[in-house]
């Protein structure tokens, strides 16, 4: 009886593996799998499947965002890990592969060639009716630097900013901004000339949010890089950079305004937009 018993089952095993190797025959030479290469946030993808007459990729990038095409490119919204996965299809048979595309971001570089910003989105763009010389802005985070961007009118010059910083991300430490009551806590000031060698520090605060209490810390030139600005295409672009270093220890992000005065001290321009009860500086993630 146990002979008979292990031959049944022994019977039953073959039966079950038998069906399953039928049904990945029945795929036949279906094989779903790729490659990709990093340039920044975009990425090309190579499809080496084989056996496939139609192909959908899922990026898990933005909701919405896959393709049909069998090898497409693909321009990623941030930096990190994502799970791409690549369906081909033959008729009533489909086979998916899954791997995980890693995005570090462009290599940005403080030269004034802003081509390595292309698919960096902005961080934030003044309402076309609000006045003044600064019109939008992207940002980006290095391991080293935190690089900003920044769009203006043709009366864009940078002879003269304010960079208003919070590093802990919590509004009621710092600086209380009173022209962004929705979240400020300004726990650095950078001030000076952005485009010319010149006295530029950056300076950290003391005391309590009402206090104007700021003490020197580093100069620019020790600590930050700025480019020239060009013209192009009837806008005025500077970019430049600020050393995480200089900043103290940082996590998670970052927030900061930015306003532009002119050699009497008087304000020609901000970013973003104040004086509303939900104005708040601007998060630039690290």
């Amino acid at each position: 009886m146990k002979n008979t018993s292990f031959y049944i089952l022994g019977c039953l095993f073959v039966l079950v593996s038998t069906t399953a190797c039928k049904k990945e025959k029945d795929n036949g030479n279906l094989k779903s799998v790729f490659s990709y290469v990093a340039d920044g946030f975009r990425v090309t993808f190579t499809n080496f499947s084989t056996g496939a007459t139609e192909y959908h990729w899922d990026f898990n990038d933005r909701p919405g965002d896959s393709s049909s095409l069998k090898s497409p490119q693909h321009v990623f919204s941030s930096k990190g890990d994502f799970l791409v996965t690549l369906t081909a299809t033959n008729g009533g048979q489909t086979d998916s592969f899954t791997d995980t595309v890693t995005i570090i971001g462009p290599n940005i570089k403080i030269d004034g060639d802003f081509t390595d910003w292309e698919y960096v989105e902005y961080l934030h763009v003044n309402p076309d009716d609000l006045p003044g010389t600064l019109r939008s802005v992207k940002a980006f985070a290095t391991s080293q630097d935190i690089n900003f961007l920044f769009e203006g009118t043709t009366d864009m010059k940078l002879e003269l900013f304010d960079m208003f910083i919070n590093t802990d991300n919590n509004p009621a430490t710092g600086y209380s901004v009173g022209a962004y009551p929705a979240g400020s806590g300004m726990d650095f000031l950078l001030e000076g000339p952005g485009v010319t060698p010149g006295w530029g520090s950056g300076y950290k605060h003391s005391g309590g949010p009402n206090d104007w209490a700021f003490t020197p810390l580093f100069a620019f030139d020790a600590e930050m890089k700025f480019s020239a600005i060009k013209p192009q295409a009837g806008k005025n672009i500077v970019e430049f950079s600020v050393r995480k270093s200089a900043l103290g220890p940082l996590s998670g992000s970052i927030s900061f305004a930015l306003v532009e005065l002119n050699g009497g001290w008087s304000e020609i321009g901000r970013i973003p937009k104040g004086g509303d009860a939900e104005s708040k500086f601007l998060e630039v993630k690290l």
